[in-house]
Parts: structure tokens; sequence; C-alpha cells
């Protein structure tokens, strides 16, 4: 019995087929990089595509591409964490891996921003992380105060499900608009992206600043014109009207 027991395992090291059965690295798992810093494992040409830098044996198995990759800067004073690591606010698209390894960037401050409330408050925090994580230190404030002020135009800086859009109040919001289909801060429409993903603060101004980045000359253009163009509003000239305190709110909350 013993006789025939080695000549099967010969028989399988020689068809591969016990490699096959070998552990595998843990892919999109965690791992620990140098100092302690939040990983993922990942392939070696993920991780480095995504701006992150990797160390060797640190992720289980035997596939020598796969290795703990990590972030330690993803944003102004963020780093990529696992979301159930993160206690500030996270932000998508910064970090190679899996989705719920996110760029995560510490609370700013405690307490309302000037002139806003709680609910108010919490939202253009998110905004405000990321206006830093989508421009550079150049364009990021500039960024912030034309979202900050179209923000305040659109919904009152408010979560607004839609009660002619029903699939929107499936989702967390702050109050119940009926303006087309639009949803959200930004009021934005089917077309920006899907209805979660608008009645999300964090995402939804990940769509304005990409508009915004398209706008020619945006940096330069007068703070209400550069929202309108973003907006296409009927009423071009009523962002106009929030851009002091626009401006009170991204100042205070840098």
């Amino acid at each position: 019995m013993q006789l025939l027991n080695s000549v099967f395992l010969i028989s399988l090291l020689s068809t591969g087929l016990v490699s096959a059965l070998a552990p595998r690295s843990s892919v999109d798992g965690p791992c620990t990089g140098s100092g302690g810093a939040p990983g993922v494992c990942i392939s070696t040409s993920s991780c480095s595509s995504g701006g992150g830098s990797f160390i060797s044996n640190a992720c289980p198995g035997t596939a020598d591409n796969i290795k703990c990759c990590v972030k330690p800067k993803c944003a102004s004073g963020g780093s990529c964490k696992w979301t159930s690591q993160c206690g500030g606010t996270t932000q998508s698209g910064l970090c190679p891996g899996p989705a719920n390894f996110k760029c995560c960037i510490p609370s700013s401050g405690t307490g309302n921003l000037p002139g806003l409330d709680s609910v108010q408050t919490r939202n253009a925090r998110a905004i405000i992380a990321r206006a830093k994580g989508d421009f550079s230190a150049s364009q990021e404030k500039q960024a912030c105060y034309i979202a900050i002020t179209t923000a305040f135009q659109e919904s009152g800086i408010r979560i607004l499900a839609n009660s002619d859009y029903p699939a929107s109040l499936n989702y967390p919001h702050d109050g119940v608009g009926h303006d087309h289909d639009s949803v959200g801060i930004f009021q934005q429409r089917p077309s920006w992206g899907s209805t979660k993903d608008r009645m999300n603060a964090d995402l939804s101004a990940h769509f304005f600043f990409n508009a915004l980045k398209r706008v020619s000359n945006w940096p330069s253009l007068p703070i209400g014109t550069a929202a309108q163009k973003v907006q296409v509003s009927a009423f071009p000239d009523a962002y106009n009207k929030h851009i002091t305190a626009a401006k009170s709110v991204c100042n205070a909350g840098w």
C-alpha cells in the first residue's frame, strides 16, 4: 500500500496536479506592508500602474507576481486603506486593488462649517476631500469654490432623492425633490451615472469635477460661469449669490 501511495504521488507530480492543488496567493486579500501599513495582495504590474509600491514575502501562496502593495499617499493627507479601517472619508479610484481598498482621508476639523448644519457639513467635507483628490494643489481650492457654489444652488448641499424617480428613494438621502429625474447634491440626471453613485456625496462630486475638467480654461473663469458651464442651468445667474458663502465653507474646511 505504501508503495502504491508513493507511485500515485510521483504520478501527480509528473502531471502537475499537486502544483494545481497547492495553496495559491490570496489575490485581493489583505497584507501588511512596512511599518504596519495596510496593503493588498495584487499583481506587481497592477500595483505599479496604480501608483503603489510592493514588498515580497508578505502574501500567502507561491505566485511570484503577487505581492503586498501599499500606497502611503493617495490624496492630500490620505493613504490607501481597507474601508473597515478608515475613520474618515473614503475616495474611490485612487488606490490599486479591489473596490473596498480605498483612499482614506482623515476627518479634518470638528464641528459644523460656517453657515452649515451637520448634514450640510458632512456633505461639504466629502466634496472638499474629493477636490483635494481630483486636482493639483494649484487648482483644488478653486474647484472647491465652484463645486460648493453649485451645491448650494442645486440642493442646499443635501443629498436629494426624487419623488418622481422612485429608485432614488432606496438610497440614504437628506430630503426629497422633484426636478425631472435629477438626484443628489448636484441634481445630476441618469446620463451622469448610476442612481446609487449620484446619491453618493463623494462619487457625485467626482462626476462634477470630471465635467469641470472638460470646461476650457475653467480655473480662469468666474466661479458662477464655471458652474453654469458644467450644469447648463435654466437660471445661469443663480449661482453668483452663493459664491461668498462657498468660499467661506471651503476655506474653513481646508
